[in-house]
């Protein structure tokens, strides 16, 4: 039987301001703990001493090597199928509008250059990093529990450590840094993201190219002039930035939802319990998963609007390429 103390909460009329007041303050620290792990990735890749363990482990270069090939293995025949879908519809709009047959080249190349190759392709890549990435840093937080003074060393700036508590020695403590685990994921999605965006925009753009000369009877000469005409250098520099974007922000965020993030601490089922009869055989990591992935996919459209409005449109050196109507 349950006293008055315990049902007296849920009967308090600001029960759920409580509720919302929490939400809120773990959104805040959700996003908080994002942005510190991103930030602090520029200098555990610039000061290398300062994401070194204690114990030898495989380096940068290697973990970022061994991250990259499975991010493009994984990644170029998603993003190229998704990039087939798209070039074909981008010249069949022309082909059905039938107001820009001349200029489906620029209507292909430069809208896949400019906004749909790199957004596709953060997307597509954020789910795959978040169905690959978790649960690997979930298993390796099963033997790497974070000491007592971790979170006030991320805080400060100084190196974070793990100890191992499943199979150490009782009383042996194993530090391993958090820069060694989290620097070379984020560098690999970064150069991943941009690589799979320039991949995805070729691909588009040769399907675009074949449908308009099969349905349209564009020739290559009017197909690629119009597209190379209409294009900028600028909009090369754009998409790689937002390719780095695109790859880093949701790779930290899968970072810190397989390292820090524990819903168990919070009530949930921990990670090694089994699953509840009425969840069927979903993993325990689903629920991350899940939440990282479309976390993701909103930072990239916010990330993506913000650079349209901030950059690409109210600053004069990116502003409109189109002419004025007479």
């Amino acid at each position: 039987m349950q006293s008055a103390s315990t049902l007296l909460p849920s009967r308090t009329p600001l029960g759920p301001v409580a509720r919302l007041g929490r939400s809120v303050l773990e959104s805040l620290g959700y996003v908080g703990g994002v942005t510190l792990l991103l930030i602090r990735v520029p200098g555990w890749i610039l000061w290398p001493w300062q994401s070194r363990g204690e114990v030898a482990g495989p380096g940068f270069v290697k973990t970022l090597m061994a991250q990259l090939f499975w991010m493009l293995f994984m990644g170029i025949p998603l993003v190229g199928i998704a990039h087939i879908a798209v070039g074909s519809f981008l010249s069949l709009q022309a082909y059905y509008g039938s107001t820009f047959v001349d200029g489906t080249g620029a209507v292909v190349g430069v809208g896949l250059l400019r906004n749909l190759g790199g957004i596709m392709s953060g997307m597509i890549f954020a789910g795959i990093m978040a169905a690959r990435m978790i649960p690997e840093l979930l298993v390796m937080n099963r033997h790497l529990l974070r000491t007592e003074t971790e979170p006030a060393e991320l805080t400060s700036g100084s190196r974070a450590r793990r100890q191992e508590s499943t199979d150490a020695v009782p009383g042996q403590t194993i530090p391993v840094n958090i820069g060694r685990v989290v620097a070379p994921r984020v560098a690999a999605a970064a150069i991943a993201c941009v690589l799979l965006s320039l991949w995805g925009i070729t691909v588009g753009t040769v399907v675009g190219w074949q449908a308009s000369q099969s349905m349209m009877g564009l020739s290559t000469e009017m197909f690629f002039m119009m597209m190379l005409k209409m294009m900028w250098f600028r909009d090369v520099m754009g998409l790689i930035f937002k390719g780095i974007m695109f790859g880093a922000l949701p790779a930290a965020i899968c970072c810190f939802e397989g390292l820090f993030h524990h819903p168990a601490e919070h009530g949930e089922r921990a990670d090694d319990e089994p699953p509840h009869p009425s969840h069927g055989l979903a993993p325990p990591a689903t629920v991350p998963v899940f939440r990282a992935t479309c976390l993701s996919m909103v930072a990239i459209l916010i990330m993506n609007s913000s650079w349209f409005m901030l950059v690409y449109h109210a600053v004069p050196f990116y502003g409109p390429t189109l002419l004025p109507q007479p």
